[in-house]
């Protein structure tokens, strides 16, 4: 994992997008209304973002270092592999994911959305594998367990109302519960 490092006014930038992202949608991150909701000029924007296409990469790898990178970073603290699923468990569980949900539904439209998703996805969904092989699973069931695991967590995304933390945490663990009572038998 590299150390990623942006200044505190670009971060707020950035921040900001994803909440207009989540609140107005991505015809918004565009730079006059950025700016616009923002209350700054365009020198502001072009201040930090080359181009709105540089500042959507830009946003795009903030998103992957913030809410995967980090995330991993976070569970990989924990010594063993089951204590590392439940740390993230507990920092997914203790982040507002909404952002998550309004990028994949931009993705749908734009490509270029789409190939961040696939690294992301990717990322994770290998970082979850390691973790089951550290388990003892043979290489294919972790990778089974690995993407069942994660269609879990995006499909919890997707009830309405979202369940809350201690419900996503008990269902989470109900899962590894599951997986290890299977591994035993």
């Amino acid at each position: 994992m590299t150390n990623y490092h942006i200044s505190e006014t670009k971060k707020d930038w950035l921040e900001f997008a994803l909440k207009v992202l989540m609140k107005n949608g991505p015809e918004q991150l565009k730079i006059q209304p950025l700016c616009d909701k923002k209350g700054v000029s365009k020198g502001s924007f072009y201040h930090h973002f080359a181009s709105r296409s540089d500042f959507i990469e830009q946003l795009m790898e903030y998103w992957y270092q913030s809410m995967t990178v980090n995330f991993i970073q976070q569970a990989n603290q924990a010594a063993t592999p089951i204590e590392r699923l439940e740390k993230l468990d507990k920092v997914i569980a203790s982040h507002n994911t909404e952002a998550e949900l309004h990028i994949r539904a931009w993705a749908l439209k734009t490509p270029s959305i789409k190939v961040h998703l696939e690294k992301i996805d990717q990322q994770r969904i290998a970082y979850l594998a390691e973790c089951y092989l550290g388990l003892g699973l043979e290489e294919q069931a972790a990778a089974d367990h690995a993407m069942m695991a994660y269609a879990n967590f995006l499909g919890m995304q997707q009830i309405h109302p979202t369940p809350d933390t201690e419900e996503v945490l008990r269902i989470t663990a109900l899962g590894m519960k599951s997986l290890l009572s299977h591994k035993k038998g």
